[in-house]
């Protein structure tokens, strides 16, 4: 068997080495090493308005739907003229929520914590730690306007 192609076992364990510190250095970098949950974070926003006949989801009572632009709230009709303001940050370790079973409820794409539609917590994280129920905000509609206002 011809050996011309092979690697020394010098070169093997250089390029091992070198592959386990880029797992490692990519690792650390994506802080638990979990995959998903983009989206942004940070302190909730307030004063924000909303024309509601420009997200068609809402025109449904129990329909979650982002509030644009960056989608760290989420909307639910709950009634003719009332709606229901919630945080899209996961409580257990910050990860953007994923609006999920035909906009009805919420799941963490890096732990799977679940939350039904009025953000409370259906199934806690695979990982070690706790989760809480989603912070919801204030909402007040002016139905002559169509805006909701939140926070």
């Amino acid at each position: 068997m011809s050996c011309e192609d092979c690697l020394s076992r010098r070169a093997f364990l250089a390029k091992s080495t070198l592959a386990v510190a880029g797992v490692a250095a990519l690792t650390a970098g994506c802080g638990d090493g979990q995959i998903g949950g983009s989206g942004a974070t940070g302190p909730l926003p307030t004063g924000l308005t909303l024309k509601i006949s420009t997200v068609p989801a809402l025109a449904t009572v129990g329909v979650l739907a982002y509030v644009p632009p960056d989608g760290r709230v989420a909307v639910k009709r709950t009634g003719a003229a009332s709606f229901l303001a919630l945080s899209t940050t996961c409580t257990h370790e910050g990860t953007h929520l994923d609006i999920v079973n035909n906009s009805t409820s919420f799941e963490c794409p890096n732990h799977g914590s679940r939350f039904d539609s009025n953000g409370i917590v259906t199934r806690g994280p695979d990982a070690a730690g706790t989760v809480t129920n989603l912070p919801t905000l204030t909402t007040s509609y002016d139905a002559t306007t169509d805006i909701l206002t939140i926070g």
